[in-house]
Formats: C-alpha cells, structure tokens, sequence
C-alpha cells in the first residue's frame, strides 16, 4: 500500500514539474529542475501539515484546478474546432482493433485512476462521522471521478482522435491557454502531493518515533522529527520521478504492478483469512456468484501485474531511447522552440523554418560550388594565355 502511494508521490511531482514547464514555457528550464521547483514550493505546506484535513480550503482549491485542467484543454478544442485540432491521419473510431498491449495498457490506467481502498481507512479516521463514509464515496465521490475520466477520455478522444498522446492539455498550443490550463495542473497536483504525502509521512513516523506521531503535538522536537521524514521523502520522490519521466508510463507502470496487489489482491487476501478463521456465527455469509466475481478478480489482479508490468517496462525502456534516459533535459513538450517541441501542435512553422533554411543551405552550396568552378576557370585561362 504505502509503495504504491509513494509512487503516487512520484507522479504527482513529475506532473507538477512538466506543469511548470509548460507555465514557463519560454525558459530554457528542464524537467528535473523544474520538479525540484516544484518541490521547494511544496516544502513549506508539506512541513506543517499533519492531517489531511490540515489546510481545508485546499480541498476546494484542488476540485476547482481539477476541473480547470480537463475543461480548459477542452474548451479550447470546442472552439477550434475537430478539423483544426485532429492531427492528420488521426481518426476516431467506435471500436478500434485491440493488442494486447493496447488492453494492458487501457486496464492499467483505469485500474490506477479509479481504485481507492488505498485511501479509505486513512479517510475514515479522520471523518466526524465513519457511517458517512458510503454516501460520501458512492454517492459524491466515485461518480465526481468516473464523470471526470469520461469527459476527459471521451472528449479527448473525439477531437484528437486515435494519435493523441501525453496528457490533455499537452495537446494545446503554446499560449496563453495552455498556461492557466498548466497553472491549474501544478495546482492540482502539488494538493494531491500534499494530501497522499500526509498519510505516507505519518505512517513512516509512527514506525520510527511514534511518540512524535501525534497530529497534535506542536512541540519543536515533533515538528523537527516530521520534517525530518517529509524532506526525505520529497528527496526520493524527485529522484523516482525522474526515473520515469513519462507521465502516461508511469501511470501505466504503477497500475500493472503496485495497484492491483494493493486494491485487488490483499483485501481479498484478507476477506478469505478473516474468512476461514471467524467462528461460525460471525462468518459473513457469501454467495457462490460473489466468489466467482472475488476469483476473476484475483485473477485479473495477478495476470494484469505480471503482464501488464512487463509491458509498461518494456515501453518505457523504448521510450529512454527515443526521449532521452533518467535525468536528462526532457524539454519535449516544454520549451517552445523547434529544438525541442516541433511535433508539438501550433509548432507547424518549424517544419516551414526547416525547409527554408535547408533551402538556404542547398543555395550556399551551389553559389560556392559556382564560385569555385568560375575560379577555376579564370585560372586555368590565365595558365593557358601565360603559355
């Protein structure tokens, strides 16, 4: 559980870092010092945070720039347009032909983006009232998050077609649209840091000092032994996150391997032994098609963390070779210069730039090739009339 949610810390910061990027997207900055930005900016709050509930206007915050970073991308696209937006030979179909790559990877990113159980004891124990817990999870928050899957996945998918990649708002233009779309994605992200950070340091303190574990100690020598977990902490997930500097892989990677076992595998784990060892009148009754579904389950847990890993690594390893390897500049994307993003769209100028400069080039030649064989000849009269 807790490995899976320091990967989490991983992503939220590799995001907030190619958010700033994009932000500032006319500073030759790379992306792991734009994370480590993104790291110092987040010290502060993560410092002097305690409890999920710590800064609760922040929750709001996150739910606005949440919504800001699918809607803008969108809205820009609604306006410009599919045949403006759609890359060409981009298309989108009802049913594409699967791979079983494609499935993986699809089940992976589902897998990573609606599973929670990772979460809920720590949301529980800090709630007023528990027995609220099912209408505020079914009721509010897993419907908020399958509307806000669909209408990113869906929408993205009918104005970009099937060549869409990266995140969203990566398919936007370098202007200002993409800049508050980007400010609302490192806002977004450094909230989800902040939130998932809280119960990840809490429970590495508790480990190690658990007379410094309580929220409400202020004493300096609690403050000092929970910042001596967060900085570290916010080390190790800079450093993860320049490991897999690729948003969509790392999401991918971590849904094939630490989600299934932390959200599928071990509760079931612990189901069937609370199971067998409870007496018989406190033995949940169980019927054989809930069996069957907790089986598929399980074995859809277990083939998804072995294959699906192994793809995720595969891909990323192609990918090194392709973008660059851990810790290199990644500018793709975030600079707006042809060095850097001339596939990125609205970049269509530098192919222009290209040709004409090559053009240039083929020119230069030829008038020195010219100017050479003009030489050349004027000399050889010369010889000729000196004879």
């Amino acid at each position: 559980q807790y490995s899976f949610m320091f990967g989490l810390l991983g992503i939220y910061l590799l995001s907030a870092g190619k958010g700033l990027g994009m932000l500032f997207n006319t500073s030759a900055v790379c992306l792991p010092q734009w994370a480590a930005i993104a790291a110092c900016v987040l010290l502060p709050f993560a410092g002097t945070a305690r409890e999920m509930g710590s800064y609760q206007s922040l929750v709001w915050v996150n739910i606005i720039t949440l919504c800001g970073t699918v809607l803008i991308p969108l809205g820009y696209f609604i306006i410009q347009g599919v045949d403006e937006i759609r890359k060409e030979g981009s298309e989108m179909v009802l049913a594409a032909p699967m791979t079983w790559a494609g499935v993986l990877s699809g089940l992976s990113t589902f897998t990573f983006g609606m599973t929670s159980q990772f979460m809920l004891t720590e949301i529980i124990s800090e709630m007023k009232d528990p027995r609220e817990l099912p209408k505020a999870y079914v009721k509010i928050s897993a419907p908020f998050q399958l509307v806000a899957f669909m209408v990113a996945g869906i929408g993205g998918y009918y104005y970009l077609g099937d060549k869409v990649d990266g995140m969203i708002n990566e398919n936007l233009p370098f202007n200002a649209t993409l800049q508050v779309a980007a400010a609302c994605l490192v806002i977004h992200m450094l909230i989800s840091y902040l939130i998932k950070g809280v119960v990840f340091c809490r429970a590495i303190l508790t480990k190690a000092k658990e007379k410094y574990a309580n929220p409400d100690d202020q004493r300096k020598r609690s403050m000092a032994a929970w910042n001596a977990v967060v900085i570290p902490t916010l080390a190790c997930a800079w450093l993860f996150a320049n490991l897999v500097p690729f948003f969509g892989d790392a999401v991918d990677l971590l849904g094939a391997s630490f989600t299934p076992l932390s959200c599928w595998v071990m509760p079931i784990v612990m189901f069937v032994r609370y199971y067998v060892d409870a007496d018989e009148e406190e033995r949940p009754k169980v019927s054989i098609l809930e069996w069957i579904v907790m089986a598929a389950e399980m074995a859809l847990g277990l083939v998804l963390m072995v294959l699906g890993t192994k793809s995720s690594i595969e891909t990323i390893v192609s990918k090194w070779q392709v973008y660059g390897y851990p810790f290199e500049c990644h500018c793709q994307g975030l600079w707006s210069t042809c060095a850097c993003s001339a596939d990125h769209y609205g970049m269509d100028w530098c192919e222009i730039t290209a040709l004409a400069n090559a053009s240039l080039a083929n020119a230069s030649a030829m008038g020195a090739a010219l100017a050479n064989s003009s030489l050349g000849s004027a000399i050889a009269g010369n010889l000729t009339g000196s004879s």
